[in-house]
C-alpha cells in the first residue's frame, strides 16, 4: 500500500478577485454544477469556494501529474457534512491506471483563507 499527500492554501480574496474579473466563465471553468449549486446559498459563499478550490488542488498534489481538469474532481459533503471527492468517468479511468483505491479531503476556512489536505491510498508499492 501507498500513501500520498497534498495540501493547499490559498487566500479568500484570490477567489473574490477572480469571480469578480471572469465571472460564471471562472465558475464553470473551476467548479462543477453541484459544487456551484451547493454553495450558492452558503452564507460564507467565497470562503466555500475557496475550501473547494484548495481541495482540488491539494487532490491534483496527492495524484500526482494524470493531466486531470477542473472539473474532473468534485468537492462536496455527504449528509453529516463531511467533504467527499466524487470522480468523473474519465478521472476514474486514469486513476485506475495508477491503482489509487480511496481519495480523502479534510478543508477548513476562515474569512481570509481556506487550507485542504488529500490523503491518496493506492495498490502501488
Amino acid at each position: 500500500m501507498k500513501i500520498e499527500t497534498g495540501i493547499d492554501l490559498i487566500e479568500t480574496k484570490r477567489i473574490k478577485k477572480a469571480l469578480n474579473r471572469w465571472g460564471k466563465n471562472f465558475l464553470e471553468r473551476i467548479f462543477t454544477e453541484r459544487e456551484q449549486d451547493y454553495v450558492r446559498n452558503k452564507k460564507f459563499y467565497f470562503e466555500n469556494l475557496a475550501a473547494r478550490f484548495a481541495a482540488k488542488e491539494a487532490v491534483f498534489k496527492a495524484i500526482g501529474n494524470l493531466k486531470l481538469s477542473w472539473q474532473d474532481i468534485e468537492i462536496l459533503n455527504n449528509g453529516e457534512g463531511k467533504p467527499v471527492v466524487f470522480l468523473s468517468k474519465r478521472a476514474k479511468r486514469l486513476i485506475k491506471r495508477g491503482k489509487i483505491k480511496e481519495i480523502k479531503v479534510s478543508l477548513t476556512h476562515t474569512r481570509n483563507y481556506a487550507v485542504a489536505q488529500a490523503i491518496v491510498v493506492s495498490n502501488s508499492c
